[in-house]
């Protein structure tokens, strides 16, 4: 919630940004699966940007 509120109206830049921390999900939550990791990490942010 926080990271759409910071960018609001900035959906590129909150996907770069939450693409980053990407490497620290595999590390600390265990998910390898590419996939997952998209629709977890990625893919909300194009979802919320859309509903605005």
């Amino acid at each position: 919630m926080q990271l759409t509120e910071a960018y609001v109206g900035e959906p590129v830049a909150l996907s770069v940004e939450v693409a980053e921390l990407l490497p620290l999900a595999v590390e600390e939550a265990g998910i390898n699966d590419p996939a997952e990791l998209y629709e977890r990490f990625v893919s909300w942010t194009w979802i919320e940007a859309g509903e605005r």
